[in-house]
């Protein structure tokens, strides 16, 4: 197969990329319509614009020079009257020249696209990744294996010491919830069948017993002395709170 003019990719004449290229030039200076294109000035134009051409180069020409045969072809069968038999067999050569341009026209605007992208991401800089040397990575630590066994005991005791901490907590807890008005007044009631006199402080000391504890201990108190089988006494505001059984109450009295 021999090589034709149309197997070049770049075909550059002057300031124009083969005839395609010239042709559209032409058709946009003027301003036509690319699907009504007037034959006979397009091609009058295309034929004087080749004329003036100097220094051409014959192979790359030819291709012009098919291109103009192309456009006095079309405009010889534009100006022949129409005949009423059935038209040659093929296609007609103006509409494959429209079909042509078209596409033309679609690649030539997708490159300008391509273009102006490309002129964009110029005016973007990137920052290559940075290799850091290897011994970057490398830490040495001057640690003797005595120091991490004190590190690990350390550590180790502090969690341990929280645990218990936490426990402690849960037991008290554990405590509050078992703290029964019930079994309060029980535990005073046999205290006060030996028949001696309690002192609140002492059954319920407050630093050694919590906050609920105490206030249920006072209120069995309430509640056996509401039921008439012990006294409450209280010499000053504030002072000591003392219990008695009703029966050494009495004898007091009496």
């Amino acid at each position: 197969m021999t090589n034709t003019p149309s197997d070049h990719c770049t075909i550059k004449i002057k300031d124009f990329e083969g005839p395609f290229d010239l042709l559209f030039y032409l058709i946009e200076k003027n301003k036509i319509d690319i699907y009504d294109i007037p034959i006979v000035e397009i091609t009058d134009q295309y034929l004087d614009y080749l004329f003036a051409m100097q220094e051409m180069d014959l192979e790359i020409a030819s291709e012009f020079l098919v291109m103009a045969a192309t456009l006095l072809h079309i405009k010889s069968r534009m100006l022949l009257p129409e005949r009423k038999e059935q038209p040659e067999a093929g296609e007609d050569p103006r509409e494959e020249l429209i079909l042509k341009l078209i596409e033309y026209k679609k690649i030539r605007d997708f490159a300008d696209v391509l273009r102006n992208r490309e002129a964009e991401w110029r005016k973007v800089h990137y920052k290559l990744p940075e290799v850091l040397p290897e011994s970057a990575y490398e830490i040495e630590l001057d640690v003797s294996p005595s120091l991490l066994k004190e590190c690990y005991q350390k550590t180790f005791q502090a969690y341990c010491d929280r645990q218990n901490d936490d426990s402690q907590k849960m037991k008290r807890i554990i405590q509050h919830e078992r703290v029964s008005l019930r079994l309060k007044i029980r535990q005073l009631l046999d205290m006060l069948k030996k028949g001696v006199r309690l002192c609140f402080s002492a059954i319920f000391n407050i630093k050694k017993t919590s906050k609920l504890e105490v206030a249920t201990g006072f209120l069995a108190a309430l509640e056996i002395a509401k039921a008439g089988k012990a006294t409450i006494h209280q010499e000053v505001e504030f002072g000591e709170i003392y219990i008695e059984p009703r029966r050494i109450a009495r004898d007091e009295g009496a």
